[in-house]
């Protein structure tokens, strides 16, 4: 007789790796590079990305012995390709890529976690419980026992092939198997749970992979610093943050290409003229339709989702749940058939929650829309800013709003020199007179 070899497998496997090293570069002086969007694995993308820093994943080092940590994460764009939907899917990606990174920090930090393994044989009577009265229904208990309908279905497929029909004489069936000789099980389940806040996390650097057969992927490479959470806390306390060296006005510091602007979300941390640190907030987000209302609306989404990056900058509370299940059973049976079953499964929930909290001083710096250049569909994004001067001229604003009287006391504003005004990147024509605000 045929040997008859049924399988049943599925399987899931996720794994994590974690290092610490040296390394010189500031992760506050970082900003989005130009990131193509190529037809290219988004997690190599990412580890050419870091090695080229000299960063590894996990806790680094700079020159002044400070550390920073740093992440990576990706996230599957599930709406096809062709989907009106695919640019808030992108978006989505991205979220869900922060959630990887954000995961790995917290599970830095600290997780909980605990296994449990078993093997068990069996042979002989100990397998074979006492048959039932009808022959049928004593093939059905052997071979689908424990719910194993669909081994018992491949099995009489196989014993059809060779022309018994289980259903029509199931001794035959029987006959063909012949009396199971023994049954191996196998369980190891691994629990682990992670919970912390996480304060100060920014994307460094974003990647979009798109290849030609199948989903496309958003990775993420994240940081955390000193520094960062520095500048975090004020946004909870409002407590002033030192300014550093000076660099160039951070409207210079966004880039006008297209193709980075696209590939950028989340919130960067940079440094302004005056040498204070400023949040920018990018956010996406893509219309149902073309029309003009749906772009309209969908510039809104990008607002809400770049002031949205701010919020859950200033802290979250994160919590990670994995739970992995490896199983298989083996039963041997006496006319030389042998049926595997793999049992495995896996199940992870990672939330993050940021509650609700009043900032004030956020603008807008820039607006933008480009065709996506994989589907056409117009990407839509807006960049905002947030910093600790911003936040105190406006609550100054609104505390003069709130009082008029006591406004239309205070001095006469002395006349200023002058200044131009500052011109957007999509600027089409002169500003408004200054004289008439």
């Amino acid at each position: 007789m045929k040997k008859l070899m049924i399988t049943v497998a599925v399987a899931a496997t996720f794994g994590a790796v974690f290092a610490q090293n040296a390394a010189a570069p500031a992760p506050e002086a970082t900003s989005q590079e130009k990131c193509a969007i190529e037809e290219k694995d988004v997690d190599a993308m990412m580890d050419e990305y870091i090695s080229s820093k000299g960063w590894v994943e996990g806790l680094n080092t700079k020159a002044d012995g400070s550390k920073f940590f740093i992440a990576k994460g990706s996230g599957v764009i599930q709406a096809p390709k062709n989907s009106q939907y695919y640019i808030d899917s992108r978006v989505n990606a991205f979220n869900k890529a922060m959630l990887d990174a954000k995961k790995a920090m917290v599970e830095y930090l600290g997780v909980d976690i605990a296994t449990e393994t078993s093997k068990e044989y069996a042979e002989g009577a100990a397998v074979n419980p006492p048959p039932p009265a009808n022959a049928e229904e004593a093939l059905v208990q052997e071979l689908a026992d424990k719910g194993k309908k669909l081994l018992l279905a491949k099995i009489n497929e196989e014993l059809k092939k060779q022309g018994i029909d289980p259903a029509k004489d199931p001794a035959a069936a029987k006959a063909a198997l012949g009396k199971q000789l023994n049954s191996e099980k196998y369980r190891k389940m691994i629990a682990s749970a992670a919970r912390a806040q996480v304060i100060g996390f920014q994307a460094c650097c974003t990647f979009e992979g798109t290849p030609a057969n199948g989903k496309g992927e958003i990775g993420v490479v994240a940081i955390w610093s000193p520094k960062l959470q520095a500048m975090a806390a004020s946004l909870v306390t409002g407590a002033p943050v030192p300014p550093v060296g000076a660099k160039k006005p951070v409207a210079q510091q966004i880039s006008t290409d297209p193709a980075t602007l696209i590939s950028t979300f989340g919130v960067q941390q940079k440094i302004d003229e005056s040498g204070d640190l400023v949040l920018v907030g990018f956010g996406q987000a893509g219309a149902i339709s073309e029309s003009k209302t749906s772009g309209k609306a969908a510039q809104t989404k990008a607002r809400q989702n770049a002031i949205a990056a701010i919020r859950e900058f200033a802290g979250e509370q994160v919590a990670v749940a994995t739970a992995t299940l490896n199983a298989e059973t083996t039963e041997e049976f006496e006319k030389g058939a042998e049926a595997y079953e793999n049992e495995s499964a896996m199940k992870e929930k990672i939330a993050a929650a940021a509650k609700k909290m009043n900032i004030a001083g956020i603008a807008p710096l820039k607006n933008y829309k480009f065709k996506h250049p994989i589907n056409g569909k117009t990407v839509y994004g807006a960049v905002v800013t947030w910093c600790p001067k911003q936040a105190g001229q406006a609550r100054m604003l609104k505390q003069t709003m709130a009082n008029p009287a006591a406004a239309s006391r205070a001095p006469a504003p002395q006349p200023a020199t002058p200044v131009a005004p500052a011109r957007g990147f999509n600027a089409a024509g002169d500003g408004a007179d200054p004289d008439a605000f």
